[in-house]
């Protein structure tokens, strides 16, 4: 019985060890306000992968892939 909790721990601290501890989910897009959310493949920031644009009319325009790795803006519309 306490092999088989062992076993579980061991695999449950495994499963939380692989989350990229940088990673981070973009925040939502207030109303009223262009969005821009640039997704990167790796902590650094190095290489753009993807993009998600918000517009002030609620039209959105993405391409590439989602990642956790993210820079965000915002900007009121005018």
């Amino acid at each position: 019985m306490i092999r088989r909790v062992l076993a579980v721990a061991a695999l449950a601290s495994a499963a939380l060890a692989t989350v990229p501890a940088a990673a981070q989910a973009a925040p939502s897009c207030r109303a009223g306000y262009l969005c821009n959310t640039q997704y990167f493949s790796d902590p650094a920031r190095t290489n753009l992968v993807g993009v998600k644009t918000e517009f002030c009319d609620g039209e959105v325009s993405t391409w590439g892939r989602v990642t956790g790795y993210i820079t965000w803006s915002a900007s009121p519309c005018a």
